[in-house]
Order: C-alpha cells, then sequence, then structure tokens
C-alpha cells in the first residue's frame, strides 16, 4: 500500500516515482469527490428544476434516437447512470490506493452514498426520501462495476499473456 512517509534515502524527498503515485492517487479521489459533489449539488435542486433538467439533456438524446419514453422512466435512467459512472470512479480509486480491485468496497461506498443522497433530497423542496431510488443508484452501480470488473480482467488477460511471449 502506499504510504506518505516513504522518503528516498539520498535526500529525504518523495522519489519521482513515489510522487507521481500520490498524484495518481490523489486525482482518482478528486474525481470521486467531484462526481460526489455533482450529484449532491443535482439533488439540491427542487423538483420544478430536477424535471425540467431530466426532461432536458436525456430526453433529447433518447428523443434523437426515435425512443420515447416518459418523463419517469428518464429521471431513473439518470439515477442509473450518474451512479454508474461514480461506481466506475471509485473503482478506480479504490484500485489506485489499495493496488488491486475492490469491487465490493466501491459498491458499498456508492450504496451508502446513495442513502445519504436520498436523505438529502428529502430536505429539498418538492423532493422525496426514496428507498426506490436507492436500490435503482446501487443498480446503476452494480452494472458499472460489472463492466469495470470485466474490463480488469480482459486488461489482466492481455498482459499476462504478452508477459508470457
Amino acid at each position: 500500500m502506499f504510504t506518505l512517509s516513504t522518503q528516498s534515502k539520498s535526500n529525504g524527498r518523495l522519489s519521482f516515482r513515489q510522487n507521481r503515485r500520490f498524484w495518481i492517487v490523489f486525482c482518482s479521489w478528486a474525481a470521486v469527490a467531484a462526481c460526489a459533489a455533482v450529484i449532491f449539488l443535482l439533488s439540491a435542486d427542487d423538483a420544478t428544476e430536477s424535471t425540467a433538467r431530466s426532461n432536458g439533456v436525456l430526453a433529447l438524446l433518447f428523443e434523437r434516437l426515435g425512443i420515447t419514453l416518459t418523463s419517469h422512466i428518464v429521471r431513473k435512467a439518470a439515477h442509473m447512470l450518474e451512479y454508474c459512472g461514480f461506481a466506475l470512479l471509485l473503482y478506480n480509486a479504490y484500485l489506485q490506493s489499495f493496488g488491486s480491485p475492490q469491487p465490493l468496497l466501491a459498491l458499498l461506498t456508492a450504496a451508502f452514498y446513495a442513502t445519504t443522497d436520498e436523505i438529502h433530497q428529502y430536505f429539498s423542496a418538492g423532493r422525496a426520501c426514496l428507498l426506490r431510488d436507492v436500490f435503482i443508484d446501487t443498480l446503476g452501480a452494480a452494472a458499472g462495476l460489472l463492466f469495470a470488473v470485466a474490463a480488469y480482467r480482459v486488461y489482466l488477460h492481455i498482459r499476462n499473456r504478452n508477459k508470457s511471449k
């Protein structure tokens, strides 16, 4: 595991490799924090603003594809997509921090954040705290993590195959 207290013997400073590792881990967690902040800010919108946003971007995309969906379905798809991305960022941050994938930890973290997000929405005008939304968010996170685990296994397979040649 990576620690900040590791110093090179020559001059007491972090070596280039350790410094680079620090910034990779730092940036990975900064991306997680930024995504969490966006989710928090979107949850702070009142019901009218949230509905208008949901009927905007995703609805336009589905309309361009010739798919007709209700506002409710678009909103739930947005929930799944934002938590899919959040879980991918968590997966990467845990991978960079521990040096091995931690999909269960990433899923639990995403589910916990989804729970706190719903509690936050309880205090936003016209919004509700729904257990169903926690489930939808966690389902989106699980889908993202399934993709991440599969991609990581393919990466390991290719890397190991190239090493053996």
